[in-house]
């Protein structure tokens, strides 16, 4: 079964606007010393390590997570809305297995004309 995994903000935004980005992963976080009553066995560590947030594939947020993060772990984070583009957050857990959520932010500029990444050159 696939971990939920979630991912709000408001999708349109004018140019220059802080957007908080807030997200959210299911996920039991075990820290590897929780032992079973029944049988001491000790259950192995599984936690999310690494979180990291792109913005048009550049990198806009990154953090290391340790066995003290809680389960279900939740982050809010703000970004500067400069153009239209593709918000992505990835998780990677002990076992090197990666999620993501992606959605889309329209960015507007003062005519309510859309900013779209173009990049060209001579």
């Amino acid at each position: 079964m696939e971990k939920l995994r979630r991912l709000k903000y408001k999708k349109e935004v004018q140019f220059g606007e802080d957007v908080k980005i807030k997200t959210l992963a299911e996920h039991q976080m075990e820290t590897g010393v929780r032992r079973d009553n029944l049988t001491g066995v000790i259950y192995p560590r599984l936690i999310i390590q690494s979180v990291i947030a792109r913005y048009n594939g550049e990198i806009v947020f990154k953090a290391n997570w340790f066995s003290g993060v809680s389960a279900n772990p939740y982050l809010a984070f703000f970004i500067k809305a400069k153009e239209s583009g593709l918000i992505e957050i990835e998780w990677k857990d002990d076992h090197a297995t990666t999620s993501y959520k992606r959605g889309y932010l329209k960015v507007l500029d003062e005519k309510g004309n859309e900013i779209l990444p173009v990049k060209y050159g001579l």
